[in-house]
């Protein structure tokens, strides 16, 4: 009887992931409704908000160094630029007054977790851990922190994803890479953002150290966006009037 029962149920399987298939590529089934189909669905997070406003939003991450963080934060006060930084809790805990910073001059704050780990490589009390050990270190230092959780290097897996959630945490990834982390050059960043970029997307950049030319891509970066029309906001100001997208578009 057992074995009955798990022939039909390999059968169903195989049935709606024929027929799932198929709405896909015959265009009944859209990319954006495959991650909420059931047997078949799988978490994920965040990648950018569907909306039709031509709004976008430069998100920061921050894990280490003294250097970066103040030339980012000079060119975003001077173009009057709203950010969201991701910043790590071990960072925070060393940087208090930095965050501070951050946060009086109308940035959003948000959590990139507390030891720099692959997640999902890890089991669910080390993840939450991670997670509340951050919250906790950050809200400690600004009254508000936003709901948003970016995993350390992005890695994340269906355990991450519900135990943030569980947390009261959305995990966002990115819409647009900059690459700042590879230091390309200046020009090289501003290409890609503007090429990539369109209303909703959440683009990544560094504040850390190992991002040595971010800087001076900034003002490049957005000039070009308000020349196409973007209002660059706040990942919060972003979600207002839209829906978080849960496909990946890179």
């Amino acid at each position: 009887m057992k074995i009955l029962i798990i022939k039909r149920t390999i059968i169903l399987i195989a049935l709606l992931s024929i027929v799932f298939g198929l709405g896909y590529w015959t265009g009944m089934i859209s990319k954006d409704d495959l991650p909420t189909m059931g047997l078949l669905a799988r978490e994920m997070p965040i990648f950018y908000v569907k909306k039709k406003a031509p709004e976008v939003c430069l998100t920061f991450d921050i894990s280490w160094g003294e250097k970066t963080w103040p030339l980012v934060l000079k060119v975003l006060e001077e173009h009057q630029v709203p950010a969201s930084f991701f910043i790590s809790g071990p960072w925070a805990v060393r940087h208090p007054e930095a965050v501070k910073e951050i946060y009086h001059k109308g940035h959003e704050i948000a959590s990139h977790g507390d030891r720099h780990l692959n997640l999902s490589q890890y089991p669910k009390a080390v993840v939450k851990e991670n997670i509340s050990k951050a919250h906790q270190d950050l809200s400690a230092i600004v009254e508000k922190v936003a709901p948003f959780f970016r995993p350390p290097n992005g890695d994340y897996d269906d355990l991450v994803i519900d135990t943030a959630r569980e947390l009261g945490f959305e995990t966002v990834i990115w819409a647009v890479d900059s690459l700042d982390w590879k230091n390309p050059g200046p020009e090289y960043m501003i290409e890609r953002v503007l090429k990539r970029v369109f209303p909703g997307a959440i683009i990544l950049c560094h504040a850390s150290d190992s991002s040595k030319q971010i800087h001076l891509a900034l003002p490049g970066i957005i000039s070009g966006l308000r020349s196409k029309g973007y209002r660059l906001v706040t990942l919060s100001e972003l979600a207002q009037g839209g829906s978080f997208a849960r496909n990946d578009p890179r």
